[in-house]
């Protein structure tokens, strides 16, 4: 069963939903709008517009674009997702966290793509905020995935190390395969998104843990 079934409801936490205020409306408006034209690309009288409001309105929420871009990082709630991941998928066998983790990113992906391009958009275009964004949430997620690999070449190689293995560098590519979905299907767009997230992250997780035979 899914994570993220239909039948049930997600254990993962939800976007911060604030009341309807000026503030969630500036939010919502650059949303998509820099889905739309980039981060850097959007002048501020063009946001101001698209939510109804103000330019010294708009200045008086978000002082600079950062400050958007943090807003909407922290309204999508990456670090509660990753928080779940550290504490809840870290216990499960490897090979069905590894899916969790695949099918909960491409379900994403395939729902708001908007939210992939404007983070994609937000940190690509100011190298400090890349950083930020590796440092505080990528880097844990490979950190996760790099021990669940270990995990599993350990429990596949009967307890001991598997030879000629990083797992570090499996863990890179596992993401990079994602990534590509990301890239070639909500930024570029290119390629269709997944249509069954879940049919796709078993086929990704089987390049590098198939399914053993019993």
């Amino acid at each position: 069963m899914s994570l993220d079934s239909k039948n049930k409801q997600s254990p993962w936490p939800k976007p911060r939903l604030k009341a309807p205020d000026r503030r969630s409306q500036i939010l919502a408006a650059a949303l998509e709008v820099f889905a739309e034209q980039g981060f850097h690309g959007t002048p501020t009288r063009e946001l101001a517009r698209r939510a109804g409001v103000s330019e010294a309105l708009v200045f008086q929420h978000f002082p600079t674009k950062e400050d958007l871009i943090r807003a909407i990082i922290e309204h999508v709630g990456f670090e509660e997702r990753i928080q779940f991941m550290e504490s809840h998928l870290a216990q499960l066998p490897p090979r069905q966290a590894l899916k969790a983790i695949a099918e909960h990113l491409l379900t994403n992906l395939r729902e708001r793509p908007d939210l992939f391009r404007v983070v994609f958009f937000g940190i690509m275009e100011t190298p400090h905020l890349a950083r930020e964004f590796y440092q505080k949430f990528l880097s844990r997620l490979l950190a996760l995935e790099t021990r669940l690999f270990e995990r599993a070449f350990a429990e596949r190689a009967g307890g001991l190390p598997a030879a000629r293995v990083d797992p570090a560098v499996v863990a890179r590519s596992f993401h990079g395969s994602l990534i590509f979905y990301n890239l070639a299907g909500a930024i570029v767009r290119v390629e269709p998104l997944p249509s069954d997230p879940r049919a796709t992250a078993e086929a990704i997780v089987n390049i590098y843990l198939p399914e053993v035979e019993k």
